[in-house]
This record gives structure tokens, sequence and C-alpha cells, in this order.
């Protein structure tokens, strides 16, 4: 049986609208230092977050086992992809980040550079990319490039300059 009360139901209703607007997921753009221009070529990347790494199980008598927590994770990894354009400025930048040591830190705005509520800092980033893959019979899609951002966060939370981006 489905409950169905409406006053029930606007309750809910209320209490979630009171909590906050909820986040877009496409509401952020990923600035490498470095290449700041190249932000609106990176439609994909990891929201760093801040957590333990883990548990570590601590033995106790009869065979149980309880639980702490690991210290906190500060490497991380998470999927990125760019769009190519047809001067190649995303293979030039990988060329670039690997001739300058392979690494780079970067912004991650909530919101644009421009216009934002905050953003998370991370540092001594490299980008492992897939090799992209083309094909003659695909005549609808951009090339992209994808791969794993492997990165270091210690919960740097910049706030913005604006308390609305829309």
């Amino acid at each position: 049986m489905t409950v169905s009360n409406k006053n029930y139901l606007k309750g809910y209703h209320d209490r979630t609208k009171a909590l906050g607007l909820k986040v877009v997921n496409s509401d952020f753009t990923l600035e490498i230092e470095g290449f700041e221009g190249m932000y609106l070529l990176a439609p994909q990347c990891p929201w760093p977050t801040t957590t333990v790494a883990g548990e570590i199980a601590v033995p106790t008598p009869l065979g149980v086992e309880t639980f702490e927590p690991q210290q906190v994770k500060v490497g991380k990894q998470g999927q990125v992809r760019f769009m190519e354009t047809v001067d190649g400025p995303i293979d030039q930048m990988m060329v670039d980040i690997i001739a300058k040591g392979g690494t780079f830190n970067a912004k991650i705005y909530e919101g644009t550079p421009d216009k934002y509520l905050r953003y998370k800092r991370i540092q001594d980033a490299f980008i492992q990319l897939d090799d992209a893959d083309r094909d003659w019979e695909n005549r609808s899609q951009i090339l992209t490039f994808s791969g794993t951002m492997f990165y270091h966060y210690f919960g740097e939370v910049v706030e913005g300059n604006s308390g609305d981006y829309r």
C-alpha cells in the first residue's frame, strides 16, 4: 500500500526543500594551472571528497572484530575526459605537462572560474589517458580522450566569489 496522505507527503517535500537546492552534476569546471584556457574542453573529472581510506579490523575475544578508521585518504583517482579540437590543444597540453615533469596542480570549481560557489584545490596530479578509438563509421561524435587522473586532495575548499553561479 502506498503512502498517499497529502499532508504526509507535503511534510517530506517541505523538509527536503529546507535542506537547500541540490547540486547539479554538470555545474563544474576543471582548470589546470598553466593551461587555464582548456577548462572548456574538460567535460568530466572527479569531485574530491574528504574521507577515510578504509577500515582497520581490530580482533576481540571470541572471534569478534570491531573497526577503526584508517588515516584520511589524500591519494585519489577518478575518471577524466577531454574534448579535442582540430588544432590539437589537448594532445599538446599532455606533451607539455610531461615535459614539465608530468604533474600539475588544478582547481575544480563548483561553477566556472569567473563565477563560482567554491573550488577544491588538487595537487601533484597526473593523467593516464587511454588511446582514443578513431572509427570511419562514426560521423556523429567528437574525438575525446578519456583516462584516469591521479591526484592528492587535502580537503582544501576555497569559498567563491558568487552566491549563485547559474
